[in-house]
């Protein structure tokens, strides 16, 4: 291991701690703005990667700066109309299609975190926590965490692992919730 990947691997924790301290905020702004520098680290993280010798760590970075807009024009999208459109939505999209392409390294599992962030886009523009919650279990998380495995993040691999087990938790509180709301109607009827 170089010294490139040793910092990038350090910037990488930082990145990882601040992303899952973001989910302690229980206001959007707060949680969003933590979100930012995380994800900006992690940009960070895995151009260090990319240029201690893991090539494939481009499109991670690529990927990044797009995860960095988007939660940019989440912020926004309390404030201006335009930043809610769907031609906005399009736009980022579009960038990380074209930043795919770019940083393209003939490895197809390369082109995983394009596909999370994609779907990570559609899922926040419906503004719907459970569809959020959804398109990250389903195909973000595991997307970038597949991904994590070839670009050598241990701080993504953590931070994906963290999502994957942290949402999943919270899909058993919510079924346990419902089975106990149905026991106490059960029970209240006569």
């Amino acid at each position: 291991m170089n010294a490139l990947t040793i910092i990038g691997q350090v910037v990488g924790f930082v990145a990882a701690a601040l992303m899952i301290l973001s989910f302690q905020f229980k206001e959007n702004k707060k949680l969003f703005i933590c979100q930012v520098l995380s994800t900006s680290l992690f940009s960070l993280h895995y151009l260090l990667l990319a240029l201690g010798g893991n090539t494939n760590a481009f499109s991670g970075m690529a990927q990044n700066v797009g995860g960095l807009l988007i939660r940019i024009v989440m912020l926004l999208q309390q404030k201006y109309k335009w930043a809610k459109s769907p031609v906005t939505m399009s736009v980022l999209c579009t960038y990380c299609a074209v930043m795919a392409a770019l940083t393209y390294t003939g490895n197809p599992i390369a082109l995983l975190p394009t596909v999370g962030n994609i779907v990570l886009i559609g899922a926040m523009w419906t503004n719907d926590p459970d569809k959020i919650r959804i398109g990250q279990f389903a195909v973000t998380t595991p997307c970038w965490l597949t991904y994590n495995f070839i670009a050598w993040s241990i701080s993504g691999i953590i931070t994906e692992s963290f999502n994957l087990v942290s949402i999943g938790i919270y899909y058993i509180r919510q079924a346990i919730k419902k089975k106990n709301e149905k026991k106490v109607e059960e029970n209240a009827e006569p």
